[in-house]
């Protein structure tokens, strides 16, 4: 039986019309007091999208990820992992995340124009997980007149004009191959460069593939943080969210030092090495504890050492180029959700 033939006999045809006229004026009234009354739930639901890239010491996000971290500690973000670090940092820069993983030198570049993102938590310091490594190069001098494949802008190419600068030399002493981390140490591995700066995973494949780590970050001490930059428009509106996913990460971090042969193996696989070769790799970064943070951020009367290390980095990409004036370290570090 069609069901409007149990309707449509009680109106007439004009009644019926106006029925359906008085229904039409109602409906927009009807959405409008129920949109009007549900903005904050909607918002809510939109989980914070969170870039990760392939790097040693964010490999906690991939336990955070295998283990439902998230859902299980109540976490309104979703993890968005990344294979080229500089696309996640265009990301957000153009809004299209919330807040990523990523380099000292790479917020700085998001911050050249504007304050549009600020670090609220420090993830690492690489103390030996970033080297050069070189074929037949017993010596920092003998760099000179050396093809050096580096990702030009990044935080090798930081990394490089230290080791430079320690070894009296300059980038005029050298030729730049300009290249992501991962095709560095692919050039090194197919031997079409003697020089190589990058880090692990890539790293280690170029030892095994007979390099050597003629330097690395512990020769750099403080030079190389990596951290956690969210958008400043998100830290204003969503500032539990934002302090729930730290949490998470710290959440993360005690999951390693209580099931390090599950969390190990977690990692390891993500980085695709051996749970040994992971083992090497970790140990090659000084993951930050809460107190290295509160130590590293300081208070407003008297600032930690990271607002040196964000300054020296700001000053050397203006060296370089890379910005045209100095991004000043008080104008995009926020400790405040970490207390």
């Amino acid at each position: 039986m069609n069901i409007f033939r149990r309707t449509i006999p009680i109106f007439s045809s004009l009644s019926l019309l106006h029925a359906i006229k008085r229904m039409i004026r109602i409906i927009p009234f009807i959405y409008l007091l129920l949109f009007a009354a549900s903005p904050p739930a909607i918002a809510a639901q939109a989980p914070l999208q969170v870039g990760i890239n392939l790097w040693v010491g964010w490999m906690p996000w991939w336990i955070v990820e295998q283990k439902g971290m998230l859902k299980a500690h109540n976490v309104n973000a979703k993890l968005r992992f990344f294979g080229v670090q500089s696309e996640s940092m265009i990301a957000l820069a153009a809004g299209n995340l919330d807040a990523c993983s990523l380099a000292t030198n790479d917020v700085i570049s998001v911050n050249k124009a504007k304050s549009a993102t600020s670090i609220v938590l420090l993830n690492d310091e690489s103390s030996g997980a970033d080297m050069m490594i070189t074929r037949g190069i017993k010596s920092g001098k003998d760099l000179s007149g050396q093809k050096v494949a580096v990702e030009v802008g990044g935080v090798s190419h930081y990394f490089l004009s230290k080791i430079l600068e320690k070894n009296g030399l300059t980038e005029k002493n050298i030729v730049l191959a300009n290249m992501s981390a991962a095709d560095a140490g692919a050039a090194i591995i197919a031997k079409r460069v003697n020089v190589a700066v990058t880090w692990e995973p890539y790293a280690s494949q170029a030892i095994k593939s007979g390099g050597v780590a003629l330097f690395t970050s512990k020769d750099t001490p403080n030079a190389i943080v990596d951290v956690l930059a969210v958008r400043n428009e998100v830290i204003k509106q969503r500032p539990a969210d934002v302090k729930q996913l730290i949490n998470v990460w710290f959440e993360a971090l005690k999951f390693i030092k209580t099931n390090p042969e599950e969390a190990f193996a977690i990692m390891a696989k993500a980085s695709d090495v051996t749970v040994p070769e992971f083992m090497e790799m970790w140990r090659g970064v000084k993951i930050y504890t809460l107190n290295d943070n509160l130590a590293a951020f300081g208070s407003t009367a008297q600032p930690g050492p990271y607002y040196k290390t964000v300054d020296d980095m700001s000053a050397f990409m203006v060296k370089q180029k890379l910005i045209e004036q100095p991004v000043s370290s008080k104008s995009m570090l926020n400790s405040s959700l970490l207390k």
